[in-house]
């Protein structure tokens, strides 16, 4: 169809009519750019808005005491754990975007561990900005109401974004067979990490991401560090021991203050033994001279 022609000689009166055009010569574009006004800064133009990336998901911490306080020393230990390393990130409850743009696809680890990125604060764990550099370790502790997503929807996604590790646990039981759960990625899915018969410990199985042996007694997760012979420490554990530290350092006090206390009184008594053994030989000399 041909283009339609334009009466340029009747406008319609509800369009302005048109300003002459700019002087011959000049550039064309002087009739559609107005001047600049000096006044105003210069500022970027923005195709896009910048997405927001939320850092609060909403959903609750834990949904039971068990499931806190397994998570809160969990992170509290890996956190002391690594405190002298600078290239070690831990986390929980922290919101980790693995696609850029999608503010709605993202994931939220009870506890997290990403070796390899700095320590310092994050409102979320944006991985194209960590250097495309997923988690490393990640742990689930099961509830009633996260057990499900947990077995059935979170081992894929962790897979897909690489996520080398992934740990589960079960602080009430009934929930996860064995309750304490560690798999390590291989191509594109999960194998079981084998379990290391220790004595004490119902199941206890090896992180290579760590370093550390993850054990169940029976009660709860405890960490073992084989380099230093010893278990992790709690907060609470931490603070008690503290407390047994300072209780034992003043009971020590107090009995070598009451040992010197001791010393001094048997020292004053000897003294006093001996002015009181002076004092009756004098008197026995001077009888004896009386006599004479």
């Amino acid at each position: 169809m041909p283009p339609k022609e334009i009466d340029q000689a009747v406008a319609p009166s509800h369009v302005e009519s048109v300003p002459p055009g700019p002087p011959a010569g000049s550039s064309p574009l002087a009739a559609v750019v107005p001047p600049r006004d000096e006044h105003l800064p210069e500022t970027p133009v923005s195709l896009t808005e910048e997405v927001d990336y939320p850092s609060y998901d909403g959903i609750p911490f834990a949904d039971n005491t068990d499931q806190m306080e397994a998570i809160a020393d969990t992170f509290h230990m890996l956190l002391a754990y690594f405190f002298e390393r600078d290239d070690v990130f831990v986390a929980t409850n922290l919101l980790v975007y693995y696609r850029e743009g999608d503010n709605k696809t993202r994931i939220t680890p009870d506890v997290m561990v990403a070796v390899g990125r700095p320590k310092g604060y994050r409102g979320s764990y944006k991985i194209w900005e960590e250097g495309h550099h997923p988690p490393n370790w990640v742990l689930e502790v099961a509830s009633e109401e996260s057990v499900e997503v947990d077995v059935e929807e979170k081992p894929g996604t962790y897979a897909g974004i690489g996520v080398r590790e992934y740990w589960q646990f079960d602080p009430t039981g009934g929930l996860l067979n064995p309750r304490l759960q560690g798999r390590r990625l291989s191509g594109r899915e999960y194998t079981d990490l084998p379990q290391d018969p220790v004595a004490g410990a119902e199941i206890a199985i090896h992180s290579e991401v760590l370093g550390l042996r993850l054990e169940f007694d029976g009660e709860r997760l405890r960490f073992w560090d084989p380099v230093e012979e010893r278990y992790l420490l709690t907060p609470l554990e931490s603070a008690l021991a503290r407390r047994a530290a300072e209780q034992a350092r003043r009971a020590a006090e107090q009995a070598l203050s009451e040992s010197e206390r001791a010393r001094r009184d048997e020292e004053r008594a000897r003294h006093e033994a001996e002015c009181r053994a002076r004092v009756g030989r004098w008197y026995q000399r001077r009888k004896s001279r009386d006599w004479r």
